[in-house]
C-alpha cells in the first residue's frame, strides 16, 4: 500500500548552478510554474523557477486529473453569484483554457478528449443540474442533460503531473531549480525583477493575509479492475464525489470531504480513517473488487469568491493561485496571461484580479 499519489513523479532534472539574477522569478513547480516559466520563455524573458521539494508534489501531482471546461454543476450558481454574462465569460476561459493546454500537451500526458459526466445525487441537485443544462445550451455550450445526468462532451482527463513534466521540457534548459525552498520573500535564492507566486494553497505561508485558505482532499486507487465501472470522468454530490477508470482498468475516487469540513483544512498531506472509509464505501458502490492500492492526500487554495487571483500584489510581486479545487481548468490560461502582462501585454481579466480583495 502506497501512500504517496498515484501518478509517477516527474524525474528530477539535472542539478544546475543557481543564477544570481533573472528577470522574473517563479516560485512553484506546479502546473501553474512550468506554465508561466515556459510562456516567459517563449517571449524572451529570462525567468527561472524554484521549487522546494520536486516537480508536481503539490495539489499539481495529486490531483484527478479532470481537464474540465468549468464545471457544469456549478453553472447556474456561478450566473447567480456573478451574474450570467461573468458566468459565460468564466466558462469560455476555461474552454480556452483547456484548449491552449491540449496544445501544448501535443498528445502527451495521457491526454484524451471523451467528455465528462455528472449524476445527481438528490432531487435538488438534479433540478440544478436541468437548469445549468438550459442555461448552458441558450448561451452556446452545448451539454446534454437526461435521467439526472448531465454531459459535457467537450471535458478531458490526462495524468496531471506527467503534463506538469511534459511542460517543464520545453522550458529553457537549466532554469528549472528544484529542492531550492524560498523560506521569505525578503530571502530569495536569485535575485529578481519581478517575483511571481505560484504556490496555490500554500501562498499564506510566504505572504500574511492572502485570501487563500488551504483545503484538504484525499483521493485513493486501485488495482486494474476487469470490469467497466466509468466511461468517462464522473462527478457526483455537487462536486464532492469524483470518480474515473483508466484505461488499464485502474480505479481512481476522490472526495467526501463534506463528511468532515473541519478536518479537511491545513497543510498536512495526510489521509483521515473518516475519508478513506468513505471513498472505500463509496467503490463498494460501484461494484469494484479490487484492492486499494494507493491512498494519498493533496492540499488546495480556495478564495472566499472561488476565482483565482492572477495580477499585480505590488511592485515586483505578483500573483498566479488560488483555483478552489479548479487548478487544471484554470492554471495554464491563468499563467499565460499574466506572462503575456509581465511581457507587456495587457492585464488578465478584471474578474482575477488580486485587487478586488483589497484588504
Amino acid at each position: 500500500m502506497s501512500d504517496e499519489p498515484f501518478w509517477r513523479r516527474p524525474d528530477r532534472l539535472p542539478k544546475a548552478p543557481l543564477p544570481e539574477r533573472v528577470e522574473v522569478l517563479v516560485v512553484g513547480g506546479g502546473i501553474t510554474g512550468v506554465s508561466l516559466l515556459r510562456r516567459l520563455g517563449e517571449l524572451g524573458v529570462r525567468a527561472a523557477l524554484v521549487e522546494r521539494t520536486h516537480l508536481a508534489f503539490g495539489a499539481s501531482g495529486r490531483n484527478a486529473g479532470f481537464l474540465l471546461e468549468g464545471t457544469a454543476a456549478n453553472y447556474a450558481e456561478a450566473a447567480r453569484l456573478h451574474g450570467g454574462a461573468r458566468a459565460g465569460e468564466i466558462w469560455a476561459f476555461t474552454a480556452e483554457n483547456h484548449r491552449r493546454l491540449a496544445e501544448s500537451l501535443a498528445g502527451r500526458a495521457g491526454y484524451r478528449r471523451g467528455g465528462s459526466l455528472t449524476l445527481a445525487a438528490s432531487p435538488d441537485e438534479e433540478r440544478q443540474l436541468a437548469e445549468a443544462a438550459e442555461l448552458m445550451n441558450t448561451e452556446g455550450w452545448p451539454v446534454e442533460f437526461a435521467d439526472g445526468s448531465l454531459l459535457n462532451p467537450r471535458d478531458g482527463e490526462l495524468d496531471p503531473a506527467a503534463a506538469v513534466a511534459a511542460l517543464a521540457a520545453d522550458c529553457p534548459p537549466g532554469s528549472i531549480f528544484e529542492e531550492t525552498a524560498v523560506i521569505s520573500l525578503k530571502a530569495l535564492p536569485i535575485a529578481a525583477d519581478e517575483v511571481v507566486l505560484a504556490t496555490n494553497a500554500f501562498t499564506g505561508q510566504l505572504l500574511e493575509g492572502v485570501p487563500i485558505a488551504p483545503v484538504r482532499a484525499q483521493m485513493l486507487a486501485t488495482a486494474p479492475f476487469a470490469t467497466r465501472v466509468a466511461e468517462r470522468p464522473t462527478y457526483s454530490d455537487r462536486g464532492y464525489r469524483y470518480w474515473r477508470q483508466l484505461p488499464g482498468g485502474e480505479v481512481l475516487a476522490g472526495g467526501f470531504r463534506d463528511r468532515a469540513v473541519e478536518e479537511e483544512v491545513g497543510y498536512e498531506l495526510v489521509t483521515t480513517r473518516v475519508i478513506q472509509g468513505h471513498l472505500e464505501r463509496h467503490l463498494a458502490e460501484l461494484g469494484v473488487g479490487a484492492p486499494v492500492t494507493h491512498r494519498w492526500a493533496g492540499t488546495m487554495g480556495f478564495t472566499p469568491d472561488s476565482l483565482p487571483l492572477v495580477g499585480r500584489l505590488r511592485p515586483g510581486l505578483s500573483i498566479c493561485a488560488g483555483y478552489t479545487g479548479h487548478g487544471m481548468a484554470f492554471a495554464h490560461l491563468c499563467a499565460r496571461a499574466l506572462a503575456d502582462h509581465l511581457a507587456g501585454g495587457p492585464p488578465p481579466p478584471k474578474w482575477l484580479d488580486p485587487a478586488r480583495f483589497p484588504e
